[in-house]
């Protein structure tokens, strides 16, 4: 019985009529691969299909923005958080390279459910990735994106997206009370 039972689990985790992961595309796949979040395959593929990559081939650096830009791949770090503690995802990306972004190097990205149930991209910009702020506006946090320069810009929920609100400068950045995106996502998880 055990003879056959280790290759039948295998078969049915394989198929795409037993497995979730399958009904993922590729780039949702790879996006989402080892994250630990409440998304179902079907929002996976919406936020994927929404940032436009493409698989590169390049097993380290698995995205490009399109088929003629293969040759500047690049890797995506996301980040699940609960921003608003609502209980449902939001989801930070942050990607990129000088070729996607820049001199910031990066770009992030901040996918929202909104009342329709559709996860739309609230940043998208190039920047670093953010700190997460004390303050907030109507439930959600301040968000402070840096790049270059020596001044800071903060963003600000203002009821429907994230909006410019204002800029710190280097020397007020140190005073702020905030935490890193990797330190919010994980206390999201807990």
């Amino acid at each position: 019985m055990k003879k056959f039972l280790l290759p039948m689990i295998a078969f049915l985790l394989s198929n795409p009529l037993f497995s979730r992961q399958n009904n993922q595309n590729a780039v949702a796949s790879l996006l989402f691969k080892d994250i630990k979040t409440t998304l179902t395959a079907a929002d996976k593929n919406q936020i994927a299909a929404k940032l436009g990559f493409i698989p590169s081939g390049n097993q380290n650096e698995p995205f490009a923005l399109d088929k003629d830009s293969k040759e500047y791949p690049f890797a995506a770090t996301v980040y699940p958080t609960d921003l608003n503690k609502d209980g449902k995802d939001e989801i930070f990306i942050v990607f990129g390279n000088s070729y996607t972004s820049g001199a910031a190097g990066s770009s992030v990205a901040l996918f929202i459910k909104n009342a329709a149930g559709v996860y739309t991209n609230n940043l998208g910009f190039p920047g670093t990735t953010p700190d997460v702020l004390a303050t907030s506006y109507q439930g959600y946090p301040d968000l402070l994106i840096g790049g270059p320069g020596f001044e800071f810009p903060v963003w600000r929920w203002n009821g429907k997206t994230y909006a410019y609100y204002k800029k710190v400068s280097d020397a007020t950045y140190s005073k702020l009370r905030k935490m890193t995106l990797e330190e919010v996502s994980k206390s999201s998880r807990q």
